[in-house]
Order: C-alpha cells, then structure tokens, then sequence
C-alpha cells in the first residue's frame, strides 16, 4: 500500500510557515529546558537523600522549585504544541490517533506527577512517603517524554502508519525504529546535565556555596560527556541516507551539527574549570543547534511525503500582530516567573 495516500490534506495557514517554526522551536527549547531541570534536579535530590547531614535543610529550597517549574514546564508546552499543529497538524493529529491509548493517559498521568511535586515538596521532611513521591514524578516524567518521542517520530514517519490496518487499538509505538532508544535516552542524559547547570545555578546565590556550584557544573560536564556518545549513537541510528545528510552531504545540517558538538565539548571545559557563566551561554548555544537539529531531521525523514512550502498562506496579519503583542507580554511575564522561581528566597 502507498502510504502517501494516508496523509491527509493540509489547511491554509494565517502566515508564513517559517513563523511558526521559529515559535515552536522557541517555546520547545524553553519547555524543555524547564522539563530537564525539573527531572536533573529531581534525580540529583534521589541520590543525595540524606547522605549529608544538612540534607533536608539544604535541599528544601530547591525542591520548593520544582511544582513551580512544572507548572511552568506545562505551560510553555502548550504554545510549542500549539504551533507545531499549525504547520505539522494533519501529521501530529494522525500519529496520536494510531497511540491514542497512551497518548491519552499522558492526562492524568500529568495530574498526579504534578500533584506528587507539591506533596513531596509538602511532606519533605515529615512523611516517609516524600521520596516515593519524587520517584513518581520522575518516573511519570519519563514515560511523557518516551509517548512525546513516538508521537513526533511516528509525525515524521508515515510510512509507519500502514500498522494501523493490523492493529486499531491505538496502542501503536515504534518499537522497531532503532532511532528512538537513543533520543530518549538523550532526553533523560540532558535532564541530569541541565539539572546539573541549575543546580550550580541556584547555589550561585548562596553565600558560601562555591563547593555546591563546583558539584552542579561536574554533574553537567559528566553527563554532557555522556550525551556526546548517546548523540554518536542517535546520529548512528538514522537510516543511511539521512545520516548522511549530517556527514557532510548537507553542508548546513553538518555545520550546524558540528557547531552543536564544539560548544558541547567547550561546555565541558568550561565547567570542569567552574565557570558557570560560560557554561551556562555554551549550553544555551548547544541546545539552541541541536533544535534546529531537531528540526533538520524532521524534514530529511518528511521528504518525499511533505514540506512545510506546500501550505498555502491566507494572510491575516493584523490578528498576528495582536498575537506578537501578547507573545511580548506573555515572554515578560516567563522571565519574571522563572526569577522569582530561583530567587534567593
């Protein structure tokens, strides 16, 4: 069967589709970013559990953080979601029908992660159910973060959705595709390497803290160094054609793939030698060349199937600059939470 006459058509979008993309690739990047530090400094409080005697007043204000940057992690998913429906739409909605039975549950799943969040930060120190808690919410994590890659991979592979005439249960994942056990685990390697950053992050602001930072920019260059092969191994695990595209047959794709890998390795360095400062603009860049990596990939595995240039575009720009306006205040508005969030109170 030719899965092309699977897809379905396309709606006119309201501006061009490059817009949307920079949009979701921002508010992607800020969600993720919120999502690793939650899950990072979530494993880092499991494994330091009481092996300090200061453990509970040290760590109490950090875990305080984390119901905080959940809620805010939602958030900022909701608007790249949003956006990525406008371009990608027609493929985002079909692959989260072919695994709706676990997509859906993605629901209140998310309800009791964010609940278990404010009962471990609640009962930290009062009730032996706290660290069970956390391990819940981590654990819920993950398994969002694991449907997110199958549904974004299965979007990007609709030569995949023939499975749907076998199997209509909506319980669909991508089992098969070697590609999607290393870019989970890249999730899972990034949230203890930004855990790690904002860990160094908050302790920056503490008097007499120089050893805590120093330990949250070692987690963040070990894990990093980690990422580096689970990233040799992703890129390995592409089909042939595409990674050759990363190999030097696409000159922006491997130059922007190259980028990614330097200021990963500096990252390295920087916080070896405790530099949070550097550390933390070297990250920033990484993530920023491993989204448009992200997104690189997205139209290398689409070819032959779609290309954002097919939409057609009915402007309508004066509801779009309403639209940047409230962007404006609504990014305001982030910036202010996400200071209150690691302020020194």
């Amino acid at each position: 069967m030719n899965f092309t006459s699977l897809i379905p058509y396309t709606e006119s979008i309201p501006a061009p589709h490059e817009i949307f993309i920079v949009l979701e690739q921002f508010f992607f990047l800020i969600h993720i970013v919120i999502i690793n530090s939650i899950v990072g400094l979530g494993i880092i409080t499991l494994y330091k559990w009481k092996r300090e005697a200061s453990f509970f007043e040290t760590n109490k204000p950090i875990v305080k953080k984390i119901p905080i940057l959940f809620a805010l992690g939602i958030n900022m998913a909701i608007p790249a979601l949003l956006f990525l429906q406008v371009v990608f739409g027609h493929l985002f909605y079909t692959s989260s029908i072919l695994m709706g039975t676990f997509w859906i549950l993605i629901i209140p799943f998310l309800i009791i992660a964010y609940y278990s969040s404010y009962f471990h930060y609640r009962k930290f120190q009062s009730s032996t159910l706290a660290k069970p808690a956390l391990v819940l919410m981590i654990l819920i994590t993950l398994y969002i973060a694991f449907m997110l890659v199958n549904n974004l991979s299965m979007m990007e592979m609709p030569s995949k959705w023939t499975a749907y005439f076998s199997d209509r249960t909506g319980t669909i994942l991508l089992w098969s595709v070697p590609s999607i056990y290393p870019r989970f685990l890249h999730f899972v390697v990034a949230s203890l390497a930004v855990g790690g950053i904002a860990y160094g992050i908050y302790f920056s602001k503490k008097e007499n803290s120089e050893e805590k930072v120093r330990e949250g920019l070692k987690i963040f260059a070990y894990a990093t160094m980690i990422q580096v092969v689970v990233g040799f191994w992703f890129l390995l695990s592409l089909p042939q054609e595409i990674m050759q595209k990363y190999m030097g047959k696409d000159i922006f794709a491997t130059s922007v793939l190259v980028s990614g890998i330097v200021t990963a390795l500096l990252a390295i360095f920087t916080s070896l030698r405790g530099r949070l400062k550097e550390s933390i603009v070297l990250l920033a860049l990484t993530l920023i060349f491993m989204a448009i990596n992200r997104y690189n990939l997205r139209i290398f595995q689409l070819e032959g199937s779609f290309t954002p240039s097919q939409l057609n575009v009915t402007p309508q720009w004066d509801v779009f600059a309403v639209f940047v306006v409230i962007l404006l205040i609504g990014t305001g508005t982030i910036i202010y939470m996400l200071r209150l969030s690691f302020s020194k109170k």
